[in-house]
């Protein structure tokens, strides 16, 4: 078969073409992971380990020097805008839930079942053997700021602090062996004001997907704290706030703080 010129010149230009074309997709594809997002969702699930003032034994929550609880879980949900071209600055909205319990096998704390003025320093007064467990609930909304760290790899560092809105609520229970009949007293519902300051790491594997970890401190009640006197039966405030009138064991501030520690799936969003 003759082979012409234009022949020799046609496979040149496809060649050249394709070559081009082949380039093009290469570069678009590396470039789509490397491009920052518009936004960026995280769903993150956590345990969290309580620090002093919030850790204890149950029955330490009645002489009020910590909240009787010693481990925590939770979910997470981040709204995060990216609104810088190279996708560093990231002010975003956040909800969670934390739920930290306890449980103690050998002992109830309350020998008569039953409370109608707390804080009452002698509603407490004695053990009695029984099994007892501590739920300590905390609702969160806040918004907040994150600085991340932008490199050419597929993991970015980040450091973030927010303000939250707290809902806390929590039961204590208590079951006596003299009865074998479950009581249970409700911490009523408190709003507190708190803040967060972490720091983590995205990763990116596809232009939409990716996974999200790290650690963050918490204190949900750095404001409003309120000690009240309960009258209605099994019922108590969360009595977060200094106050010896009320009861001689409330000395001084109780600062609930923990740490949280998550790892979860990250959604990237759009373009910048």
């Amino acid at each position: 078969m003759k082979i012409t010129k234009f022949t020799v010149l046609f496979l040149i230009v496809c060649f050249l073409f394709g070559t081009s074309t082949v380039e093009s997709q290469v570069k678009t594809k590396t470039s789509s992971l490397k491009r920052p997002p518009g936004f960026l969702i995280e769903f993150n699930l956590s345990y969290s380990q309580p620090l002093p003032n919030m850790m204890g034994d149950i029955g330490e929550q009645f002489n009020f020097k910590n909240y009787g609880v010693n481990k925590g879980f939770g979910s997470q949900l981040y709204f995060k805008l990216v609104t810088d071209k190279k996708g560093k600055m990231r002010p975003f909205l956040t909800i969670g839930y934390d739920l930290f319990l306890n449980s103690n096998k050998t002992t109830a704390y309350i020998p008569n079942n039953i409370t109608t003025h707390w804080p009452n320093d002698t509603a407490v007064t004695g053990t009695v053997a029984g099994t007892s467990k501590m739920y300590l609930h905390d609702f969160s909304f806040g918004a907040g700021f994150e600085y991340a760290f932008v490199n050419k790899t597929t993991w970015t560092p980040y450091a973030n602090f927010d303000f939250t809105m707290n809902m806390l609520f929590g039961t204590y229970k208590q079951t006596p062996n003299s009865t074998g009949l479950e009581v249970a007293y409700t911490y009523k519902n408190a709003t507190r004001l708190g803040i967060g300051v972490g720091f983590g790491v995205n990763g990116r594997f596809t232009k939409s997907f990716g996974i999200s970890i790290g650690a963050k401190w918490r204190m949900p009640n750095l404001l409003l704290k309120d000690s009240k006197l309960s009258q209605e039966v099994n019922k108590f405030y969360l009595n977060d706030k200094e106050d010896t009138s009320l009861s001689k064991n409330l000395t001084k501030d109780r600062n609930l703080m923990y740490l949280q520690f998550y790892v979860g799936a990250a959604f990237y969003l759009g373009k910048k």
